[in-house]
């Protein structure tokens, strides 16, 4: 049988075969084919890498959801118990003022006896459990805290019912924050999360606890990506999402679907008012910086007092909360209701009263603050800025009548714009107050509030409050204080601007003793060499000494646009 022949192809070809019916050439014997097997290899282990990546999403979604429900449920938990403990004491003062003549005094020994056990149990069993929880939590995802779930859930949840029930001005939603983060830690271990994936899901459990504290779970996902400052990965804003709309798919099941404040009549505030919102941007954005410089000055003094036992001082500043219960019960407490009734009716209160409520609530709020009892500062917070926003709005109402009926919808501002100054994530505000009023007209004056506040704070180089909070427990705890000892890591974000942006790793003017041995760049680790230039975008992973934990607060300043 005759041989077909090979027509020669064109010059340089190489005597290539004819291409075949489809146009292609038929591959020569050895030439294309360890090309061809090396690309099949690689993608191969491409679309391996890939799934596995969805699997390991899809598991830490599964995850944050479980996460989501038990912190939700423990979130219930504590508002029943707490709302309990509020109303007996209510009922309690309500019947004591029957009896003047000695009525006064019960109070105040209730809360000597409180206090007392409050102080030496949280400092004896669990003393990350002190105050609102949020800065030691950021403290743990930054590497220079360390989180024991097992001591801290009954502490913090015991001790957070006795304080504030006995009259404490502090909030629960901090105490939410970081027992919904305990909860994502127990989690993690019974599941055995590996190390590296363990802060992703803390921020789930932070976030869930916002949401089912404040029945908000766009603003407890906002709240991780802005204020736990966690990178922008599906793993994170896709975690975060599913455990706070988890956690609040709970809350809503035992209370209802009802925002958290009921506002009634609530008109948007017209164009023309632009003006007036920068003014109550600035007056909000001045109180916040006041709150936050006060209350560090607070812990300052009480820290700096040796005669007086940290247990005792706790027993004597609730026994005072007990005594101004007597007089002005509005004061004590977290002011979750007193700020539903000033929104529901704004007239029921006279101006003089609202000047000496925010006076003795501020002042109360840094108080209790001091004691080291837990509670947060959220609730106080947004009071204060409601009567302040309600002052401003009835002393607008004098001088125009026109503006008389938008009180209520000054105070809602009033609430956002302090929240923005003192803890710095405007976003979360905004969010927050939106989702907490049901009212989404008041977006735009949300947003000119809140931004002004904001750059008030800035301008003031003020440090956020969580953030001062943390420096100042680092800068008088040595390394041990909470468990953290040797050598820690911490892994943060390279934002575009920042001090490392652009820098050699030689370059990078770390603090004494701090060592860069990761770097993570689009999901690839690289070699931090001495040549390698930092990227914004970039993660790194710095070895800090544990004597020196404010180390690790330098570390996250140079990562960051100062």
């Amino acid at each position: 049988m005759e041989t077909p022949s090979q027509e020669p192809g064109p010059p340089g070809d190489g005597g290539r075969p004819a291409p075949d019916e489809g146009g292609r050439p038929e591959p020569v014997p050895g030439e294309d084919g360890p090309t061809s097997e090396g690309e099949a290899e690689q993608a191969a282990s491409i679309a391996a890498l890939s799934e596995a990546r969805r699997a390991n999403r899809g598991e830490h979604f599964l995850r944050a959801a479980f996460v989501g429900l038990a912190a939700g449920g423990l979130a219930v938990l504590f508002r029943y118990a707490l709302t309990a403990v509020e109303d007996f004491r209510q009922i309690l003062l309500a019947k004591l003022h029957h009896h003047p003549a000695w009525g006064w005094v019960v109070l105040p020994l209730i809360g000597l006896v409180v206090g007392c056990f409050v102080g030496w149990s949280t400092r004896r069993f669990a003393p990350e459990a002190g105050g609102s929880g949020i800065p030691h939590l950021k403290g743990v995802l930054l590497h220079v805290r360390t989180l024991h779930w097992k001591r801290l859930i009954p502490v913090k949840f015991i001790n957070g019912v006795l304080g504030i029930g006995a009259g404490l001005s502090a909030g629960r939603e901090g105490p939410t924050v970081q027992m919904g983060a305990a909860i994502a830690q127990a989690v993690g271990q019974v599941l055995r999360v590996r190390p590296r994936e363990m802060p992703q899901l803390l921020s789930c459990g932070a976030g869930a606890g916002l949401a089912a504290a404040f029945n908000a779970p766009l603003a407890g996902f906002i709240f991780v990506l802005e204020e736990l400052q966690r990178e922008l990965s599906p793993l994170t804003y896709g975690g975060a999402l599913i455990a706070s709309v988890a956690a609040a798919a709970v809350t809503r099941a035992f209370s209802g679907q009802l925002p958290s404040f009921e506002v009634k009549n609530f008109p948007a505030l017209p164009l023309e008012a632009l003006p007036l919102l920068v003014v109550l941007g600035v007056a909000t954005g001045l109180l916040g910086v006041a709150f936050n410089r006060a209350l560090l000055t607070g812990m300052r003094r009480v820290h700096a007092l040796k005669r007086i036992p940290p247990w005792l001082y706790t027993g004597l500043v609730i026994a005072l909360l007990g005594l101004v219960a007597w007089w002005m019960p509005e004061a004590v407490g977290g002011g979750h209701p007193v700020a539903s009734r000033l929104l529901a009716n704004p007239g029921q209160f006279a101006a003089v009263f609202l000047i000496e409520l925010m006076a003795a609530k501020f002042l109360l709020t840094v108080l209790s603050y001091t004691t080291g009892a837990p509670g947060g500062v959220f609730a106080p917070m947004l009071l204060m800025g409601a009567i302040l926003g309600l002052l401003f709005g009835e002393t607008l109402a004098v001088i125009w009548p026109v503006l008389s009926g938008y009180a209520a919808a000054f105070a809602v501002l009033g609430m956002a714009g302090f929240f923005a100054s003192s803890v710095r994530a405007p976003l979360t505000g905004i969010v927050l107050i939106l989702e907490m009023t049901g009212n989404y007209e008041q977006l735009f004056a949300l947003a000119v509030v809140c931004l002004v506040a904001y750059l008030i704070a800035e301008r003031l180089r003020d440090r956020p409050l969580y953030e001062s909070l943390l420096e100042y427990d680092l800068s008088r705890e040595n390394g041990e204080a909470h468990g953290v000892d040797g050598v820690r890591q911490v892994t943060m974000g390279i934002h575009r601007g920042s001090e490392l942006d652009g820098k050699l790793v030689r370059e990078s003017k770390l603090p004494a003793g701090c060592l860069i041995v990761g770097v993570e760049r689009n999901g690839r680790e690289l070699l931090p060499s001495a040549a390698l230039e930092l990227r914004a975008g970039d993660h790194i992973t710095v070895l800090v000494p544990g004597e020196r934990p404010g180390a690790a607060m330098q570390v996250v300043d140079l990562c960051r646009v100062r």
